[in-house]
C-alpha cells in the first residue's frame, strides 16, 4: 500500500484566518509560552505578528501577560550539569553507559524516585539494559521502561513503588503529574532539539532559510526551550516538592554563556 501525506509547513496563516479571525475572544493560557520571557515565537507560530496582522488586514487586540510561579525553585530545586560526562554526539556506547551510570548513582543518593528523560528510543532501551545489569539497578529500584506498558500503569506503578525509575522520551515531556515524594530527581540526557531530517522539520527550516532567517535562532533553539521547560516541569508540582535536576548534555554549558545568560535555553525557570 502507498500512503500520501501533506502538513502545512507554517500553520499560522490558518490558524489567523480560519480560527482567531472568526471567534470574538481567544484565550490562550500554558506554562510554556514564552522564550525570553517573551510572547515574540508564540505570535510567529500562530500567525499573529504585527507585520502579518497588518499585511492580512486585521486589527486584533491582544494582551499578553507573565504569571509569576507560585514555586520558589532556588529553594525547591536544584539544578546540575556534569562536567565529566562525554559528548552525546560521541560516536559508540559511552555516553548510554555513563547515563545508566549517573542515574544508580543518583538513585542510591535520593532512593530512587527519579525519572530519566530521552529525546530517543534507542537511548532509552540501550540505558534500560545498562541499569538492568548494573549492580543492583534492577532489584533496589524497580524500573519502569516506557514501551513495556501503558503510561498510565508506568505511572502508576512508580507512584506504587516509592524508590522507582522511569525510563521515558517524548509522552513523559509533558503531561505528566506526579505530586509529592515519589518523584524526587530528573535526569535529562539530551536537550530536547527536533531531529533536523524529519520532513516537516527540514521543510520548515528550509523556508526560514529562503526567507533570509536563521532556522536555528528563530526555530531550533526555541522550540528546544520549550520543550526543556516542559520537561523540567514534571519535577515540582507543588509548593512542598523538593528534588533534583540534571542535565546530561554538555552543549547547555555553552547555551548558557551565549544566550542572553541562558534565558533562552531555560527561560528564567531557575537563573
Amino acid at each position: 500500500n502507498l500512503a500520501l501525506a501533506a502538513a502545512p509547513i507554517e500553520v499560522g496563516p490558518l490558524l489567523r484566518e480560519d480560527l482567531f479571525a472568526r471567534l470574538n475572544t481567544s484565550i490562550l493560557t500554558s506554562a510554556t509560552l514564552t522564550t525570553r520571557t517573551g510572547f515574540e515565537y508564540l505570535r510567529a507560530r500562530l500567525g499573529l505578528e504585527p507585520l502579518a496582522l497588518e499585511e492580512g488586514g486585521h486589527s486584533f487586540e491582544m494582551e499578553e501577560a507573565v504569571v509569576a510561579s507560585p514555586f520558589d525553585f532556588e529553594t525547591q530545586a536544584l539544578l546540575a550539569v556534569p562536567t565529566d560526562l562525554g559528548s552525546p554526539q560521541e560516536p559508540g556506547d559511552g555516553f548510554q553507559e555513563a547515563t545508566a551510570k549517573l542515574a544508580l548513582d543518583v538513585a542510591q543518593m535520593t532512593g530512587g524516585g527519579l525519572f530519566v528523560l530521552f529525546t530517543s528510543h534507542r537511548a532509552l532501551r540501550r540505558v534500560a539494559e545498562l541499569i538492568r545489569e548494573g549492580e543492583g539497578g534492577g532489584e533496589r529500584f524497580p524500573l519502569f521502561v516506557q514501551g513495556e506498558g501503558t503510561r498510565g500503569r508506568l505511572l502508576q506503578g512508580f507512584v506504587e513503588s516509592g524508590r522507582g525509575i522511569l525510563l521515558g522520551t517524548s509522552s513523559f515531556w509533558e503531561g505528566v503529574d506526579v505530586p509529592g515524594n515519589p518523584l524526587r530527581g530528573l535526569l535529562i540526557q539530551k536537550l530536547p532539539f527536533q531531529v533536523p531530517t524529519e520532513p516537516i522539520v527540514a521543510a520548515r527550516m528550509e523556508a526560514m532559510q529562503a526567507r533570509g532567517e536563521d532556522p536555528f535562532w528563530r526555530y531550533s533553539l526555541p522550540e528546544a526551550a520549550l520543550r526543556l521547560k516542559q520537561g523540567f516541569g514534571r519535577l515540582i508540582r507543588t509548593q512542598e516538592d523538593r528534588g533534583v535536576v540534571l542535565v546530561l548534555d554538555n552543549r547547555i554549558r555553552a547555551l548558557l554563556w551565549t544566550c542572553d545568560d541562558g534565558a533562552v535555553v531555560l527561560d528564567r525557570i531557575y537563573p
